[in-house]
């Protein structure tokens, strides 16, 4: 019994993926922020017009200066918060997920004291496959990019510079494909091995490294899966984010047309009040789930997991 529910099954890694994030709801806040959320929904409301043609108003030239300074201390500070959060959601989930899929009982509090426990490592973890990353940029770089360079500066023939920079250019191409495929996976993994496994910072990279050379065709597949289930979710968060804005800004549109600009303004701005919590949502349930994706796949491939689970929806 044993060693069938610990069998690897794909399927089964995207049912009880799913299981996890719909009956955990908690895990969502978490979710938004490890995706990214923050950072992707404040980019929408930066596109701000900077042209005045008309001049600024008195007041703000006269307090330019306090007025960018406040901007700076801001933005330090909000890029801060999301850090934060960032490194608290991915630990904290990691280990909440992997307690789930084991029976165990998680909520939101012992979800965020678990990423809390994790941040610096998780954050020296980052920080080392950062500069293995960079590492591995500049190698390529000098074998693809230095012979490309190098012909352009020796020969002025341009037959030698295409014909160099076509095959070194798809050589370079190329083996970004064979390394950064494998290190992305390689990331993954490291990260449940440290937390999960307690591993430690290079402890984490090397489990992870070793966990991917013993199951190389199943993580490219995994790769894979989590791609296309990527494509089809957001084909899905498209649709439906489309449909509720349209439905949310009809008003503002048929106000429009009817030359009714301010009450146009008003029926926007409120519409997209509205919008905005739906977005969150969406980015928050699909955080979620790609990222209890490889936490779940993680177990399966370590033989650990799939226990039944409990349903915890309190906060505390």
């Amino acid at each position: 019994m044993e060693a069938e529910r610990r069998e690897f099954s794909y399927g089964a890694v995207i049912r009880d993926t799913f299981r996890i994030s719909w009956r955990n709801k908690f895990l969502w806040f978490f979710g938004f922020f490890a995706a990214g959320g923050a950072t992707n929904i404040s980019s929408n409301f930066t596109n701000i017009p900077t042209d005045f043609s008309g001049g600024l108003p008195p007041w703000v030239e006269n307090n330019l200066t306090a007025i960018i300074a406040t901007a700076i201390v801001v933005a330090v500070v909000f890029t801060l918060a999301v850090i934060f959060l960032y490194l608290v959601s991915v630990g904290g989930l990691s280990e909440s997920v992997a307690a789930i899929d084991r029976g165990e009982e998680r909520r939101f509090g012992s979800t965020f004291r678990a990423g809390m426990s994790h941040l610096w490592r998780v954050l020296g973890q980052i920080i080392l496959l950062f500069l293995i990353g960079a590492g591995l940029t500049v190698a390529i770089f000098l074998v693809a990019g230095v012979p490309i360079l190098l012909t352009f500066l020796l020969t002025a023939d341009t037959t030698a510079r295409i014909a160099v920079g076509i095959l070194f250019g798809l050589l370079g191409g190329l083996l970004l494909i064979l390394v950064f495929i494998p290190f992305a996976i390689i990331g993954q993994y490291a990260l449940r091995a440290l937390v999960v496994d307690g591993s430690g910072m290079s402890g984490g990279i090397r489990e992870g490294y070793g966990l991917f050379r013993r199951n190389i065709g199943k993580s490219l597949l995994l790769w894979l899966i989590n791609i296309g289930l990527s494509f089809g979710v957001g084909v899905a968060n498209f649709l439906i984010t489309l449909l509720f804005g349209l439905i949310l800004f009809l008003p503002a549109i048929l106000l429009g047309f009817s030359e009714a600009m301010t009450g146009a303004i008003v029926a926007g701005v409120f519409g997209g009040i509205l919008l905005l919590p739906i977005l969150i949502l969406l980015g928050a349930a699909t955080g979620t789930y790609f990222h209890a994706f490889w936490t779940v796949a993680y177990m399966r491939l370590t033989g650990r997991g799939s226990a039944p689970e409990p349903t915890t929806e309190t906060v505390a």
